[in-house]
């Protein structure tokens, strides 16, 4: 690393840290929690997981971190990415959160709609510990799925390297992941039925690349779902996506304007 960047990655540290000092957090927190994840990174040690309390919208969370979750955190709690009541126009009353994590992602959609019924399913084990932690801290009644979702049922390898944030399924095309572990995969329909839901107000994707196989192929539960909000990869694209929901009535717009591709998919009005 240059110089010059190694300048603008402090300049890029500093300005999260000022926006984590806006949620709450102590100035210089995220300046040590970055570089001593760093540290640890490159010593290709496990980052310590720390307690981090903060305002999240009205609420004070508390929630496990540690540095390999730190771009996630910013997109979350910094860029807002699922900070979506106004864009809904509705109070979803059933919400499944596929990809869930370590449940930022919950936690602030439960911030929202505190009455929400809520589903998180993350296939990953490396996360489950603190996804329930999560939950349990903000006293988040959410039901957790030890799993994934895919287009058939059955067994699949999840794919992982180091980094616990970032996994996926074999059937996935994105990264490079040389350690796997069998996960139990059940299909959206399945899903349903199993919590008894006759239709889903609220659908939250961050599947690492299999939205597009999960959108694309045995769809027809898609006309049972309200709303949609997804994170879509590289791997495909907006236009591509849509061409999959627009049989189902949905508009798919980009929502915010974080690092991070986020989109909301809404049903056309009649």
């Amino acid at each position: 690393m240059t110089l010059a960047s190694s300048w603008t990655v402090l300049q890029q540290v500093l300005e999260s840290d000022r926006q984590f000092q806006g949620l709450g957090l102590p100035r210089g927190w995220y300046l040590r929690f970055h570089y001593w994840g760093r540290w640890c990174d490159r010593r290709q040690q496990s980052p310590p997981v720390e307690m981090v309390t903060a305002r999240l919208l009205e609420h004070r969370v508390t929630f496990p971190l540690s540095f390999a979750y730190a771009g996630m955190a910013r997109g979350i709690l910094l860029d807002r990415e699922y900070q979506i009541a106004d864009a809904l126009g509705f109070v979803p009353r059933t919400v499944v959160d596929l990809g869930a994590n370590i449940g930022l992602g919950a936690l602030y959609l439960h911030c929202q709609f505190p009455e929400a019924q809520m589903v998180c399913v993350e296939p990953d084990p490396r996360n489950l510990p603190l996804l329930r932690q999560t939950l349990m801290l903000n006293r988040v009644p959410a039901q957790v799925i030890e799993g994934a979702i895919g287009v058939t049922s059955g067994r699949l390898n999840l794919r992982f390297g180091q980094n616990p944030a970032c996994s996926a399924l074999e059937t996935s095309p994105m990264h490079r992941l040389d350690q796997q572990v069998a996960v139990t995969v059940q299909t959206m329909p399945d899903l349903l039925t199993a919590l008894g839901w006759d239709h889903l107000d609220l659908l939250k994707i961050d599947i690492e690349g299999t939205e597009d196989e999960l959108l694309s192929q045995n769809n027809g539960w898609l006309q049972r779902v309200r709303a949609i909000v997804l994170e879509i990869h590289p791997n495909t694209t907006a236009e591509t996506i849509a061409s999959y929901l627009q049989p189902y009535g949905f508009h798919l717009t980009r929502h915010g304007h974080g690092q991070e591709p986020v989109y909301l998919a809404m049903r056309s009005p009649s």
